[in-house]
């Protein structure tokens, strides 16, 4: 943004744009990333890790854990040590095995503090687009450090500080119940002239799926295919069909995708419809609408 300035009589200076710049930093301004603009409704970063070149990483608030491909880190020479089982939106599990090496990221030349525990996970199927992997997943850790504010439709996330953020906007405020290190919140759904039903879903902008939930599957009449699913874990065939209504807070979808899946979640098919801020010291979260959306 061009900001332009001009010399009053009394020789101080009138700014137009720097108010809005100040007020910024004055509320815990971190700082203002972009997001690859060639990946749909993803949200992929671009960081360096220990020094090493540039690669995407993905912003996945679906992720109660905050990972490495495990290809990357042998590349890195990070050292690992103990292994357990992680589950993801695929199915049943993979290993993942805890990285005791230092990790620093630097994010499109902000060197920032992510997460303090990060495991390496081969993340070879994670996208389900082979020819664009991604490096590592920024998930729990990482939201629960900031404030985070995702704007879909400028291609940013910016950063502030929890302790100095004030939100003063306008946008509607959804309360997120953090349980075991997702974030999830109350979505009210109607299918097939049934009776409303309320659902706790976890928030993931690392799906760009609309409604996963096994709501679907009591769809009658849902003309249901089979479809092939991605994530961490093996793919599988999921019945998909259409959910008559959806509403999350102030908002109401009507027919929306549906995926039948044992875990539950909403993603960027909703998602980018508003710019979204994760607030996890409070436990909230705010949507903002899109002009047009």
């Amino acid at each position: 943004m061009q900001v332009k300035s001009w010399l009053l009589p009394t020789g101080a200076v009138l700014c137009v744009a720097c108010s809005a710049s100040t007020a910024e930093s004055q509320n815990g301004l971190i700082a203002t990333l972009p997001i690859a603009r060639d990946a749909g409704a993803a949200v992929y970063l671009s960081a360096r890790l220990n020094g090493g070149p540039a690669q995407r990483w993905a912003l996945d608030s679906g992720a109660s854990e905050c990972i490495i491909d495990r290809s990357t880190a042998r590349r890195a020479q990070l050292v690992t040590r103990g292994r357990r089982n992680l589950t993801g939106a695929g199915k049943g599990a993979v290993r993942f095995d805890s990285i005791r090496s230092p990790v620093r990221l630097e994010i499109s030349g902000h060197a920032l503090p992510t997460c303090d525990h990060f495991g390496a996970v081969d993340l070879t199927n994670a996208t389900g687009d082979p020819g664009r992997p991604i490096a590592g997943i920024l998930g729990y850790e990482f939201l629960a450090r900031y404030v985070v504010r995702i704007d879909f439709a400028a291609h940013t996330v910016t950063l502030y500080d929890p302790k100095r953020y004030r939100y003063s906007g306008s946008g509607d405020t959804v309360e997120l119940q953090l349980v075991k290190q997702h974030a999830r919140v109350k979505v009210r759904i109607r299918t097939a002239n049934r009776p409303e039903v309320t659902r706790s879903l976890i928030v993931d902008t690392g799906s760009e799926d609309f409604v996963d939930d096994s709501t679907v599957r009591r769809n009658p009449k849902a003309r249901g295919v089979t479809v092939a699913t991605t994530g961490l874990g093996k793919s599988y065939d999921a019945l998909i069909g259409t959910l008559d209504t959806v509403r999350i807070g102030r908002s109401m979808f009507t027919n929306v995708p549906g995926v039948a899946s044992d875990v539950g979640i909403v993603g960027n098919g909703i998602w980018s419809k508003f710019s979204l801020i994760f607030d996890y010291s409070h436990r909230r979260m705010i949507l903002e609408s899109r002009q047009g959306s």
